[in-house]
């Protein structure tokens, strides 16, 4: 799964659970399930951003 499927999942899912659009019963799988999609998001974007600064600091010893 890439991030921008994951966010959009997420967005989706939010947008779902605010909109009251999920049964009660439903709503703690959804929660769990969102809860994963940003556990994803945001490790993807933590590896992105250790990508960055190794970049970074490369260019800094030059």
């Amino acid at each position: 799964m890439t991030y921008q499927e994951a966010y959009e999942q997420l967005t989706m899912l939010i947008d779902d659970i605010e909109s009251d659009a999920i049964p009660l019963d439903e709503l703690p799988g959804k929660i769990r399930q969102a809860t994963e999609l940003i556990t994803f998001c945001q490790a993807r974007l933590r590896d992105v951003e250790t990508d960055y600064q190794e970049v970074i600091g490369r260019m800094a010893k030059r």
